[in-house]
């Protein structure tokens, strides 16, 4: 008798794991949805964002002062933490500016160290070459 008074419950248990089995599936789909949704209106309004109506000549003038000042012996170091290069991980149109900023890119710290690997080294080469491409006709200052 204990055994066939479990019946009804234990069928209404199945029933509601289905339940909300079904009603699961229809929270992650409307997630998703949401999801996309979101996005959407993400980027869309970043495109309306003030930022994005500075003129490019402007943006480069605000970047050059983000470099340190000439007075302070500093030498801009190829670090992606830092201006110019930091500047070009923001977004696409910040990279952009930033590439066809030549004075940007007249000072450079070359940090020389020992027992580095061929691959290194050629990495190192590459990104200096980048580096005086960059400066265009400008004169470049560096450091060692």
């Amino acid at each position: 008798e204990l055994k066939s008074s479990l019946i009804v419950p234990k069928h209404e248990l199945s029933r509601l794991d289905s339940e909300i089995a079904r009603l699961q599936g229809i929270l992650d789909g409307l997630s998703s949805s949401r999801a996309q949704i979101k996005q959407y209106i993400d980027a869309h309004q970043s495109l309306m964002s003030p930022v994005r109506q500075i003129p490019s000549e402007t943006l480069s003038e605000i970047f050059v002062w983000c470099l340190p000042s000439v007075d302070s012996d500093t030498y801009s170091v190829r670090s992606l933490d830092e201006a110019p290069l930091l500047l070009t991980t923001i977004c696409r149109d910040w990279r952009r500016v930033a590439i066809q900023t030549p004075l940007l890119w007249t000072s450079l710290h070359i940090h020389h160290a020992l027992n580095i690997t061929a691959e290194v080294f050629d990495r190192r080469t590459k990104g200096i070459n980048l580096w005086l491409e960059r400066s265009a006709s400008l004169p470049i200052s560096i450091s060692l």
